[in-house]
């Protein structure tokens, strides 16, 4: 018999920390636009548990989730293996804690795992009969964004005959008597209608994507929205150059949400719940292979470009101006020594696979591009299969092969990966998926 509890906390951060996702804010943040939120969803069969948490952040470190599986497993009887949180990667959220951060914003971070525990106590003690199933919708809410521009450099753009993953997924909880409980959306696109010159804190498009579908659905229903496969997509009508080239907004977001709500809503309606689920998971850390000589000497060419523009006479930023980037070598050579210092290393992520009845869900840690996640759902012994990525820590972009050749800024900051490293996390996950189905 399935049991299934929702919860929601508040994680909104202080005014005053600083922005994630783009280099070159110059300010903190000024205000609140929009409440962030962990929404925690567990599942109970009767054996097992699970727990699938959605953030409305950036996304969470390996550390801070080993600190949340250990909490959990006592407080909310979750096996670490049958745990997964995500961020939805908003760019509007609290920049990363750690090196380089101020104290606000690690005394900030140090509260989140404790708050992400507390939805899930909240929602394992609140577990009620209940019957789910999944079925998928369509969406171009996003856009593949590798444009390739006049002589062959790739650029952050948009590239309307790139690959990118239409697929809404939505998955419907009820309770025994049919009132909506939960729904999960999950959909590959990158958290950005807000550009580089917002600074205000916002979940961006996967807010009102929440808001409008709850709205649709009924008051009772709590909706949490994973990120897929998105490295190389961006929302179609977001701006480009972050912002600078053409302007994104409020108004995007919001349009981007109602699209996907009225999708999702859609599907909602067609999907037939079932009690007959069985919940089993899996998780293994793994090996992604490298190229780091070809990463070392990407390195030391930009190092060599920085330098080179240090040396110029530097425009002094204008209060006009909402970004300003001015050049780095110290930075630049902190890169150079890190990457020799890590030598023919391989890269170790976590991988997660978690079955509940048909459906079952696939946990990158990362920013992978959209076609890995298309192979790993048609070669997914379930039907249907959901990527969630920027989940239980980050490794940053994992490209296709294809796309190493062409370079860009995904691929430049994938220099360390062979080629094949996308594959690998592939074939790996796929391998979970079928222990699972066993």
């Amino acid at each position: 018999m399935l049991k299934a509890g929702v919860a929601k906390v508040d994680v909104t951060p202080p005014v005053g920390v600083r922005l994630a996702g783009y280099a070159g804010r110059v300010f903190p943040s000024l205000a609140v636009h929009d409440p962030l939120w962990a929404r925690a969803l567990v599942l109970d069969d009767g054996e097992r548990r699970v727990g699938m948490v959605a953030l409305d952040l950036i996304g969470i470190s390996a550390d801070q989730m080993a600190e949340v599986r250990e909490a959990a497993a006592s407080s909310a009887g979750i096996a670490p293996e049958g745990l997964l949180a995500a961020g939805s990667h908003t760019h509007s959220g609290p920049r990363r804690g750690g090196e380089g951060a101020t104290e606000q914003e690690n005394g900030y971070w140090e509260t989140v795992p404790g708050k992400i525990v507390a939805a899930l106590e909240e929602a394992a003690e609140g577990l009620v009969r209940a019957r789910m199933g999944a079925a998928s919708g369509w969406s171009a809410v996003g856009v593949n964004r590798r444009e390739m521009m006049p002589g062959g450099r790739v650029e952050l753009g948009r590239n309307h005959f790139g690959h990118f993953d239409s697929e809404l997924g939505v998955v419907r909880i009820e309770r025994a008597d049919g009132t909506p409980l939960a729904a999960m959306l999950n959909y590959a696109c990158h958290g950005i209608c807000l550009p580089a010159d917002n600074y205000l804190l916002t979940a961006d498009y996967p807010g009102p994507t929440r808001h409008f579908f709850e709205r649709r659905v009924g008051d009772g229903v709590t909706a949490l929205f994973f990120n897929g496969a998105c490295g190389d997509v961006n929302p179609r009508e977001a701006g480009v150059h972050h912002g600078l080239a053409s302007g994104g907004g409020f108004h995007i977001a919001e349009r981007a949400g109602r699209d996907l709500a009225r999708e999702g809503a859609k599907v909602w309606q067609a999907i037939e719940p079932t009690e007959a689920v069985r919940l089993s998971f899996a998780r293994k850390e793994i090996e992604l292979p490298t190229n780091r000589p070809r990463a070392v000497r990407a390195a030391e060419e930009a190092l060599k470009r920085v330098e080179r523009a240090a040396a110029e006479p530097q425009e002094e930023w204008s209060p006009y101006e909402g970004w300003w980037s001015p050049p780095d070598p110290e930075g630049a050579r902190r890169r150079v020594a890190r990457l020799k210092e890590e030598g023919d290393a391989p890269v170790r992520c976590e991988i997660q696979a978690i079955a509940t009845g048909p459906v079952a869900f696939v946990a990158w840690p990362g920013e992978i591009f959209s076609q890995l996640g298309v192979m790993a759902k048609q070669g997914s012994p379930f039907r249907p299969t959901y990527v969630i990525g920027y989940a239980n820590g980050s490794i940053g972009y994992v490209p296709t092969p294809e796309a190493f050749p062409e370079g860009g800024y995904e691929v430049e900051s994938a220099a360390h990966l062979a080629d094949n490293a996308g594959l690998v996390l592939v074939e790996e996950s796929l391998a979970l998926l079928v222990g699972l189905k066993r």
